[in-house]
């Protein structure tokens, strides 16, 4: 490491020192310092770290970590490492619980020095995650170094390709302890998944999950013949609880349920409303039958619904869920119609952090969901 990256470390170091040992003004609540988990977060811009840093600590408010931010920008000018250290706290009973938050800017060939920067501030002996946004490339040297720390790595494919997250999820696999990954799109999804559950639970239709005849997905409109990463997880996901199986006849896909017969899947796109993320999931429908009952299914997002006049906070992806059932019974008395309506508040990235970094790092489900994707993108369905 070089003279000027060891200074800063030295600093830095100080600086967090100084936060617990320099005394407070009167009447000041005091300060209680609280480190559950390192968290790297790696950005690839200064504009970006920023945007992505109210998240962080909002997160770290219920989390409490020691929280380390970089931005690695090789092509901007200037060959330095440059940082600051301060502390991020929320006030419980009557008691400031404190995180530590550490910031460090690489740029030009400093940015190769990155990751030993981030590593001399990995409190011991507890555990790492790190976030990664942006693309990621495994053989990237960066990526490396600290994903050799890390015992989660924690992607958003709605800051990168989701052929990226396929990519570090065949690498994590072919290594032998490998950190487990996970992607906010995946946690994203749990409204929908429970929605889509909540069509089998009443008595009627509970055998009906075997006999879907077909499902059709739809997503916002984004770069041409790309499948987004909700809707492609959201399919692994149907298909690998249900025991489907993916087959080849004639050049195209087609989808088999675990009895053999056949169902029908169409995946297609509806318009992306300004300020909504392109590729987000947006509707969902499910038709399945037996002898005796029939079933229609629909999940439907009114995206760019969450633009209220007035009201701070709110993005057009602070949407709602419109979620209608409708079963036909041999018995007519057996017949009926529901409807409901769920705010799904898509904006809060950082509920989606918070809930993605409680859960165990290992998730099955997850993974059998990607493996599933993998067959998709082979056959040409996902660029």
């Amino acid at each position: 490491m070089s003279g000027g990256a060891t200074a800063l470390i030295a600093r830095l170091e100080k600086e967090l020192r100084d936060l617990w040992t320099e005394p407070k003004g009167a009447g000041a609540a005091p300060m209680s310092r609280v480190c559950t988990m390192n968290l790297e977060v790696v950005a690839g811009s200064r504009e970006l770290l920023e945007r992505y840093m109210p998240v962080v600590d909002e997160v770290t408010a219920s989390l409490p970590s020691r929280v380390i931010l970089a931005s690695i920008e090789p092509d901007a000018p200037g060959d330095e490492i440059a940082g600051s250290a301060t502390a991020v706290c929320s006030l419980e009973a009557g008691k400031n619980i404190c995180s530590e938050r550490i910031t460090l800017a690489a740029k030009g060939n400093a940015s190769v020095r990155a990751a030993s920067a981030m590593e001399a501030f990995l409190v011991p002996e507890i555990p790492t995650a790190l976030v990664w946004l942006g693309r990621v490339h495994v053989d990237d040297p960066v990526f490396e170094d600290l994903a050799s720390d890390a015992q989660r790595i924690v992607l958003d494919s709605e800051y990168t390709s989701f052929a990226s997250v396929l990519h570090v999820a065949a690498w994590a696999r072919k290594r032998a302890e490998a950190p487990e990954i996970a992607d906010l799109a995946w946690t994203r999804l749990a409204p929908w998944q429970e929605m889509l559950a909540r069509f089998f639970d009443p008595n009627e239709t509970r055998g009906l999950a075997d006999k879907i005849t077909k499902l059709t997905l739809q997503q916002a409109a984004g770069p041409e013949g790309r499948l987004g990463p909700e809707l492609a997880l959201l399919l692994g996901w149907i298909a690998t609880r249900l025991g489907w199986k993916a087959s080849r006849l004639g050049g195209k896909t087609r989808f088999k349920r675990a009895d053999g017969e056949s169902v029908v899947v169409e995946l297609g796109t509806v318009g992306c409303p300004q300020g909504v993320a392109p590729l987000t999931l947006a509707a969902l429908t499910v038709d399945a039958r037996d002898d005796t009952c029939t079933m229609h299914g629909s999940i439907d997002r009114e995206l760019g619904t969450g633009l209220a006049s007035g009201q701070e906070h709110t993005t057009a992806d602070a949407d709602v869920m419109v979620w209608k059932q409708v079963v036909t019974a041999s018995v007519p008395a057996a017949s009926f119609r529901l409807e409901q309506r769920v705010r799904l508040g898509a904006n809060k990235a950082a509920k989606w952090l918070e809930r993605t970094l409680h859960r165990p790092k290992r998730d099955a489900a997850f993974d059998e969901s990607i493996a599933f994707a993998e067959q998709i993108a082979e056959d040409g369905l996902m660029v």
